[in-house]
């Protein structure tokens, strides 16, 4: 085995860890193990050699599923550890004294993370900043560290570092014209940080178009925020699709006319590249989008966004029906969109990168 992907808080269907990374450096001609949470979901076959680890609470997946995963990854015999999450840190001086070269993934900025958790109080914050600190400084003791975005990658060692980003890997028919129907999109996962009462407010607001809906598929967390779309779900302006797979989800935005990426503006959101932005445009869909700087200057020359106040569930609801109002505007916000993934913002791009820095650990792979 040449390359282990170790995590044992992502399910093994994940979008970065499996279908973009591991699946590309698969088609690279190494081989790959993926090592990962257990799931109901499915994938088609990526080339990708998979081992699962049961899900278990926080607590238990954090003292049980990183020893199992980083065990099962170890016995593969793989010569490079790639490990996706802050809780398998602790196994990297271990790892790197038994002779294995390993690769840190870093998917979030942590100390901004631990700001935005308020619950902790001013002691659990406390620790927790330090405790954020601790696990950068040890995940930079990595052979090489592969950052998603600039911010998180500027914590790191700029000479074994490199940047791989969110984007969507196409499809083929994404290019192709989809029957859209007057809906919404958003998918992935819901909670408030992420805009799920401002959401619900918004489908309800007497600015929301008549005949259109809001799809959410996805996890929505915790459980009782379910009830705060009643009102939506009553009145035909919600659909709730639950938790579907990457190929499912796909298609409902393909079907779909609008995404909607209202991220409320926590120190984690402002410098985060969030996946579904750019899954959005792949797909065409027109984008009413948070207005943060780092949003804007991305996007700034793509005629694809409406950018809104995401704390006002009016101002969100005034942007869909913009675009409801305007088919003109709609069609053109979608096609820029579509354009924009194509030519920038797309994994073929950030794989090459990913790619030749394994050559440079492992070499030319030996087909």
């Amino acid at each position: 085995m040449d390359i282990a992907h170790i995590s044992s808080a992502h399910p093994w269907t994940d979008n970065r860890v499996h279908l973009r990374e591991a699946a590309g450096l698969a088609a690279a001609g190494w081989r790959v193990l993926l090592v990962a949470v257990e799931s109901d979901l499915d994938v088609p076959d990526t080339g990708v050699q998979v081992r699962t680890v049961p899900r278990r609470r926080r607590s238990a997946r954090v003292l049980l599923s990183s020893a199992q995963a980083l065990w099962l990854g170890w016995r593969s015999g793989a010569r490079v550890m790639h490990l996706h999450d802050p809780e398998l840190v602790w196994g990297i001086p271990l790892l790197r004294l038994l002779g294995r070269r390993v690769v840190f993934d870093a998917h979030e900025d942590l100390p901004n993370q631990v700001r935005t958790k308020a619950y902790l109080g001013r002691v659990g914050t406390a620790l927790a900043r330090v405790l954020a600190r601790v696990v950068v400084h040890v995940s930079g003791t990595a052979d090489r560290v592969v950052a998603a975005t600039e911010t998180i990658g500027d914590r790191f060692d700029g000479r074994k570092t490199v940047l791989v980003r969110n984007f969507p890997r196409l499809r083929e028919d994404d290019e192709q014209a989809h029957d859209r129907q007057p809906t919404i999109a958003f998918v992935g996962a819901l909670d408030v940080g992420r805009g799920a009462e401002v959401l619900a407010q918004a489908v309800v607001h007497p600015s929301f178009p008549e005949g259109w809906r809001l799809r959410l598929a996805g996890p929505i967390r915790p459980a009782a925020l379910v009830d705060r779309f009643d009102r939506g779900v009553e009145r035909g302006r919600v659909e709730l699709h639950g938790q579907v797979s990457p190929g499912a989800a796909r298609d409902l935005l393909a079907s779909s006319s609008i995404g909607v990426v209202t991220l409320l503006p926590t120190s984690a959101h402002l410098d985060c590249l969030p996946t579904k932005l750019f899954e959005n445009m792949a797909a065409g869909l027109a984008i009413v989008a948070s207005d943060f700087p780092l949003w804007r200057r991305m996007l700034c020359g793509y005629d694809c966004v409406t950018f809104v106040d995401p704390t006002d569930p009016a101002a969100v609801a005034r942007a869909i029906a913009d675009y409801a109002t305007d088919p003109e505007l709609l069609a053109r916000h979608g096609a820029a969109a579509a354009a924009a993934a194509r030519e920038q913002f797309r994994w073929d791009h950030e794989e090459r990168v990913l790619v030749e820095m394994y050559r440079t650990l492992l070499g030319d792979p030996a087909r």
